[in-house]
């Protein structure tokens, strides 16, 4: 029945025919029930509004994703690694693929369990995750099978031992010019004050405390939200999308930038927010997600919604935006296809001078 289901929601749609992935925006679908659950669609450079993706991988007979948390587009493989949260693995896709397509890897592990986010260091041929929750542990990159031992762990900090003061992150990118993980996060004791943990890449079990923390009323990280987080590494910024949620269930968003080396109670170098920005949201909105694209220069925010019926919606902002600043586009509509959840998106780049191929 299941894959009865979505061959009739496949043929109803026009948006995934068998030609080749053609955009350059990924937006992966992170809920687990309804329209979207699993779904990566591809849309191209541009593209605003309620429109058809170009391109999509779904679930299927050989295809067993459940949900997409978030996105890494890799390309050098050319491949997509996705973290699947409910489906509890990362599973490596080719960035072409179209419809209910077989991952070419999938990385399953007792130590994994709910992934949220997986990121790449092709040079030092690692993967780096959010792993139960929890944790931040590292596989190899090309890492494949039913139960992989991890190579390193960033335990939680309310392990015996450790330093690492993570709680519940839900943001992850690597600084690999810095040999450094980035991780969102928040504290366990009211307020749930927002906060941003920079860790050496090689922090691991009791050697884990954070180089750097950001945190402080000054930040405008806010409290009570999930804290995601890139890196632009060419710039050296840390870019988080935090913000504040109310007493009435609306949340205030902000999107703000940080020098790669702050520490402490920084203000932010930049800061987006306000109903113009797309960042005051309605009762049960919340930020789901945040992407890069570096060809573009552009933050891309996705704010999901507690309501399983509702949409979900990605909004791009250039990086040098300040203030309440109109977004460059906004992907949102039933013809999308991005459900209530969108998950971190991601855009096809060339990573290849800055990883250090050149």
């Amino acid at each position: 029945m299941r894959i009865a289901l979505f061959t009739a929601v496949l043929l109803a749609l026009p948006l995934f025919v068998a030609t080749p992935a053609q955009g350059k925006v990924i937006i992966p679908n992170a809920n687990q029930n309804g329209v979207g659950a699993g779904w990566i669609q591809t849309f191209p450079d541009g593209a605003t509004g309620n429109v058809h993706p170009v391109s999509g991988i779904v679930p299927g007979q050989v295809n067993p994703i459940v949900s997409a948390s978030a996105v890494e587009y890799e390309p050098v493989e050319n491949v997509l690694y996705v973290a699947d949260f409910w489906g509890q693995a990362v599973r490596v896709y080719d960035a072409s693929g179209n419809g209910g397509v077989a991952p070419l890897r999938t990385l399953k592990s007792l130590s994994l369990g709910q992934a949220r986010i997986a990121r790449v260091d092709r040079v030092r041929d690692e993967l780096v995750a959010i792993a139960g929750m929890t944790r931040i542990c590292t596989w190899p990159r090309l890492a494949n099978g039913e139960d992989v031992a991890p190579t390193r762990c960033i335990p939680w900090g309310a392990s015996s031992g450790s330093a690492s003061q993570l709680n519940n992150p839900g943001g992850l990118a690597l600084n690999r010019a810095r040999r450094e993980i980035v991780v969102g996060d928040y504290s366990s004791a009211q307020p749930y004050t927002n906060r941003i943990l920079v860790f050496a890449r090689s922090a691991d079990a009791n050697a884990s405390a954070p180089l750097r923390v950001i945190e402080g009323p000054n930040t405008q990280l806010g409290s009570g939200t999930n804290v995601r987080v890139i890196v632009d590494e060419q710039r050296q910024f840390i870019i988080a999308l935090a913000g504040t949620r109310h007493d009435d269930s609306t949340t205030s968003a902000r999107i703000l930038v940080f020098a790669a080396d702050a520490s402490g109670d920084a203000a932010p170098i930049r800061a987006v927010q306000g109903a113009l920005a797309g960042l005051e949201l309605s009762p049960g909105e919340y930020p789901t997600g945040l992407g890069y694209d570096e060809v573009n220069q552009m933050s891309l925010a996705a704010i999901g919604t507690n309501n399983p019926a509702g949409q979900g919606r990605v909004i791009a902002h250039w990086e040098f935006a300040q203030g309440d600043a109109l977004p460059i586009y906004t992907l949102t509509g039933s013809q999308t296809g991005i459900g209530s959840v969108p998950g971190s998106p991601t855009a096809t780049s060339d990573r290849l001078f800055r990883d250090g191929f050149d």
